[in-house]
């Protein structure tokens, strides 16, 4: 990944990446979408949900959800109570968020459903999706850390129009 001609600076819009993870894969997928976007001039930061805090929402112009889908289609431990934190918020209308949901279509009932969670809730919270909903799923033979690095690539140019 290559740099973009012009993004010598780095950008002021603040980047928030939060992951839900049972396995540490979403942790991974994390790592590739803050790589893309530090490769076009945006600083962002990773933060797993156990010990994010709400503190971490409000410092972030932009909310990256990276979250697996465990058991009945929730949300992974490490990320339930920070779901309901932001449950409890009264507005984030002044947020834009992307969210990258990781599954396995094999479970077909429940296939990304703590990704849809995610990016219901902040909709309903009042942000703007930037783009829809990124579902992987792990029996397509694809990496879903390549998958998440080419997809933060793929919107990281909304992100500086929106900057």
């Amino acid at each position: 990944m290559d740099n973009i001609a012009g993004d010598a600076e780095m950008s002021t819009l603040r980047v928030g990446i939060f992951v839900a993870t049972m396995t540490g894969l979403a942790e991974v997928c994390a790592e590739e979408v803050q790589a893309a976007l530090g490769t076009r001039g945006f600083d962002a930061t990773i933060a797993l949900m156990d010990v994010a805090g709400i503190s971490d929402i409000e410092g972030a112009d932009m909310i990256v959800v990276v979250s697996s889908t465990y058991g009945h289609g929730d949300v992974p431990d490490n990320g339930q109570a920070f779901f309901q934190e932001v449950e409890a918020l009264p507005d984030l209308s002044r947020k834009q968020f992307a969210v990258f949901g990781l599954g396995d279509r094999t479970y077909s009932d429940t296939f990304c459903h703590a990704g849809e969670k995610w990016d219901a809730l902040l909709a309903a919270k009042g942000a703007t999706r930037l783009i829809p909903l990124k579902r992987h799923d792990a029996s397509s033979g694809t990496l879903a850390e390549d998958v998440a690095g080419e997809w933060a690539v793929g919107w990281a140019h909304l992100l500086r129009n929106a900057a």
